[in-house]
């Protein structure tokens, strides 16, 4: 049934038996160093607690917030803010990680 290539059929269970061993002693024994240290409460908050839902927003008369959009500088201004990358966004160089060459891969 099992060929001496694996070892018989109780070759895998002894090849997991010694660091099954060593993993339960060690997790006993740092059991029993610990037994007198009482645990931390841990507190239950939800994520949802802060949530707010939908609420209207009150409707400004459309001439007023035109006249505003103007006196900022149009809609140049909302298109040049939207074409700023956001400072979270930028990725953070590291000393000696250049990346690969543009060429990576490619064959002439």
């Amino acid at each position: 049934m099992y060929s001496s290539l694996y070892g018989g059929p109780w070759s895998l269970p002894a090849k997991w038996a010694i660091p099954v061993g060593l993993a339960l002693s060690a997790s006993v024994a740092l059991a029993q160093e610990n037994a007198g240290v009482v645990a931390p409460i841990l507190k239950y908050r939800s994520v949802f607690s802060q949530y707010q839902g939908f609420s209207e927003q009150p409707v400004a008369p459309w001439r007023e917030t035109n006249d505003t959009v103007e006196s900022i500088g149009g809609w140049q201004v909302y298109a040049r803010e939207a074409q700023q990358p956001d400072p979270a966004d930028k990725p953070t160089a590291t000393p000696g990680n250049k990346g690969m060459p543009s060429d990576h891969g490619s064959t002439p």
